[in-house]
């Protein structure tokens, strides 16, 4: 019962974060860029870590605890699962964050408004294609956080370790991609009023991802396992397509070694938290 009510507020924290790109987004845009630079690099080194060290192994581990009563299930129905969730994120990516990826083409016009600098409401002059890729934004935002949702509660049912584990790889890769939803409503013609009310909304639907998940797990013996893969198969993805090209886009040699050592850290903070914590 305690896993399940700090995952709660575990999952209201991560959403929280939503709130906070009204105050990145009017940092200068050198000192934005800095901390975008920390964040993605060790966001990479966590997701990467998490899925390897603690996702897959905890999948495997809850399926030879099913195997002890006598179930036979094979365990290449973890690797399917690992699987099915890499192709599950691709598809999302793709098809919903189509949309969130042509934001990205405007991304130093997000930033550098002097309008938005100022801390004034800026309107881009209306257009409906702007608002339908803003919105469906939304959408796809909405639904990675109700994935975030289910796996942070499914973690910490697997015991507190794991669920700080799988908090920390969420939240830093959440607070970049929560700035850059922010200044995508932004330029989609949304006062920041509004930009951080429906980004916000969008945030905590994973609550309802955590409900969703508590249900599952009570009811189907094996949900547990197929979304401890399933994750692990989505951070795969998540570090491996969307993070890690964004570090192999400096070309530096300075800050491209301080990236790799960025890089490194997070990998290293979730293999010493992996060894450290007593895991169930």
């Amino acid at each position: 019962m305690l896993e399940v009510i700090i995952g709660f507020f575990v999952i209201l924290g991560i959403s929280l974060l939503s709130l906070l790109g009204v105050f990145m987004i009017s940092l200068k845009e050198n000192t934005l860029d800095r901390i975008l630079f920390i964040l993605i690099a060790f966001a990479t080194g966590t997701i990467l870590a998490t899925a390897l060290f603690d996702l897959i192994p905890e999948a495997i581990h809850h399926l030879e605890e099913i195997n002890e009563g006598n179930n036979g299930i094979p365990e290449n129905v973890v690797f399917f699962c690992v699987i099915a969730g890499f192709v599950a994120f691709f598809i999302i990516e793709r098809f919903i964050y189509w949309f969130h990826g042509h934001a990205h083409e405007h991304e130093n016009k997000m930033v550098c408004y002097e309008n938005v600098l100022k801390g004034e409401n800026y309107h881009v002059q209306k257009d409906e294609r702007i608002k339908r890729f803003a919105l469906l934004n939304l959408f796809g935002d909405g639904l990675h956080n109700f994935l975030d949702g289910v796996v942070i509660i499914v973690a910490f049912l697997n015991g507190i370790p794991t669920g700080i584990i799988i908090t920390l790889a969420v939240f830093f890769h959440e607070l970049p991609q929560e700035i850059g939803d922010f200044g995508i409503l932004i330029y989609g013609g949304f006062s920041k009023n509004k930009a951080l009310l429906y980004n916000f909304l969008s945030a905590i639907i994973a609550i309802f991802g955590g409900i969703f998940g508590l249900i599952l797990s009570n009811v189907i013996d094996t949900f547990n396992l197929f979304i401890l893969a399933f994750a692990g198969g989505g951070f795969l993805y998540l570090a491996s397509t969307e993070l890690l090209p964004e570090l192999l886009h400096q070309k530096n040699l300075r800050k491209s070694i301080l990236q790799a050592l960025i890089f490194i850290s997070g990998i290293i903070l979730i293999i010493c938290l992996v060894l450290l914590l007593p895991h169930e």
